[in-house]
């Protein structure tokens, strides 16, 4: 099924034809419901879906992707607010939202509201909200998490058109086509989201290295840094030591009180 696309792609939905965009968001539903695995555009590269709450769905989309079923899958939501519902969240909102919706997926510690049976051998889920209205829209009318993976065959390239993922047609319930995602001829195209593990408070772990995102290491490295301050300033003598270190400065010249106060930032 052919999305319409408005002056920029599919990705921001459509300028025209909203009946036709809507009609292919509630067969895409449809299907979904009936533990379908489909094929759809993102904000970085295609993917397949399913329903994350089914059983029989996670198994469906396993078959297809031909993937050892300790391999993860993410889910994909349509709200900051859903990621609460699924997902343990340690992290300040303002950074989710700094962060989302965009080409990232962020790795947390799972909620008991999730399907035990999505990903069992691990306490932790990542989550997307790519920057692709209909992806995004298609979680929120399903209302329930997405489980997403790349539309290949596990080893293989990840895909940027739906003809590029043909040999995956035949096991799959629907394919959407949202036409060329990024610069097919360009091999940084083809790295997927960027992963990124919150899971540990105050601090970040990069797992997998993806689509450039300008402000990725900015917010993250801000939120970091910031909580670092907050650990230290909570410590017992903080405040004291740092006002005797600069006391001791007063009178030095200015690289002298830096020096204090780096040395009692430790």
């Amino acid at each position: 099924m052919k999305l319409p696309g408005g002056s920029s792609g599919c990705r921001n939905g459509p300028d025209k034809d909203v009946k036709g965009w809507k009609e292919i968001l509630n067969t895409s539903a449809g299907v979904l419901q009936q533990s379908g695995v489909i094929g759809v555009p993102t904000d970085t590269i295609y993917g397949i879906a399913c329903l994350a709450q089914s059983s029989q769905s996670i198994s469906n989309i396993y078959n297809v992707k031909g993937r050892n079923g300790t391999k993860p899958l993410a889910i994909c939501v349509g709200a900051i607010e859903d990621i609460y519902r699924y997902c343990q969240v340690n992290v300040p909102d303002q950074l989710l939202r700094d962060l989302l919706p965009g080409p990232v997926t962020l790795v947390m510690e799972r909620s008991e509201e999730l399907n035990k049976e999505l990903n069992p051998y691990t306490s932790l889920v990542g989550v997307r909200i790519p920057d692709h209205a209909f992806i995004r829209q298609l979680a929120q009318i399903c209302s329930e998490p997405l489980a997403l993976t790349s539309a290949n065959i596990s080893t293989q390239p990840s895909t940027l058109s739906v003809e590029e993922f043909r040999d995956l047609w035949p096991t799959l319930s629907l394919v959407v086509d949202g036409g060329p995602i990024g610069d097919l001829s360009s091999p940084e195209s083809r790295l997927g989201s960027t992963v990124v593990d919150i899971s540990v408070p105050g601090k970040f772990t990069v797992i997998r290295p993806g689509w450039p995102e300008n402000n990725l290491y900015t917010n993250l490295g801000w939120w970091q840094s910031a909580n670092r301050c907050r650990e230290r300033s909570e410590r017992p003598g903080y405040f004291l030591g740092l006002s005797t270190a600069l006391q001791n400065a007063v009178d030095k010249p200015l690289m002298a009180v830096a020096s204090a106060y780096r040395q009692n930032m430790g």
